[in-house]
């Protein structure tokens, strides 16, 4: 087959060309993280967590909502390894799914997020590190007694903002 022929296949192959995903990007603002631990004897932990909180927007204006993502973690002693998946809030009525997944050694996230736009269904998969600036404060009763609190450790971190160019695909 010569050149002439193969090109004169192009104008046929041109309406099948499948059209690239949009650019989109996905912005976690308002990013809360905090943990605390307390002891009640020196041999005790009486009461632990960890506990993430932030809102996640779309750039593609297909997607005008904000999705509400939070989670406590009970792990050990970063609380969060990045190994479950939690579901994030959506408005009621919207087709969409929005799910991360969070570890606190590095303050790693990834983020999937679903969405309908004429007629497809795309899905943004992306992942980052946010640069939390946290502040840990430790706690010890030196006179402690039995009944009294022995030990508390607590994480506070800066409010951040993490920016994520997802991958995204799409089906029919």
């Amino acid at each position: 087959m010569r050149a002439s022929q193969i090109l004169s296949f192009f104008p046929i192959l041109a309406p099948l060309t499948l059209a690239a995903p949009p650019l989109t990007t996905l912005t976690l603002s308002d990013i809360n993280y905090s943990s605390n631990k307390i002891y009640s004897t020196p041999a005790h932990l009486a009461t632990y967590g960890g506990y993430i909180d932030f809102n996640v927007s779309n750039s593609n204006p297909a997607v005008s909502y904000v999705a509400h993502c939070s989670a406590r973690g009970l792990h050990l002693n970063d609380f969060f390894y990045g190994e479950l998946v939690y579901n994030c809030e959506v408005p009621d009525g919207v087709q969409s799914v929005t799910n991360f997944t969070y570890s606190t050694p590095g303050y790693r996230f990834t983020v999937n997020q679903t969405w309908v736009e004429d007629g497809k269904t795309y899905l943004a998969m992306g992942a980052g590190k946010a640069d939390l600036n946290c502040e840990r404060t430790e706690w010890t009763n030196d006179d402690w007694e039995m009944g009294q609190i022995y030990y508390t450790e607590n994480v506070e971190c800066e409010t951040g903002s993490l920016t994520i160019v997802p991958n995204v695909t799409w089906s029919c």
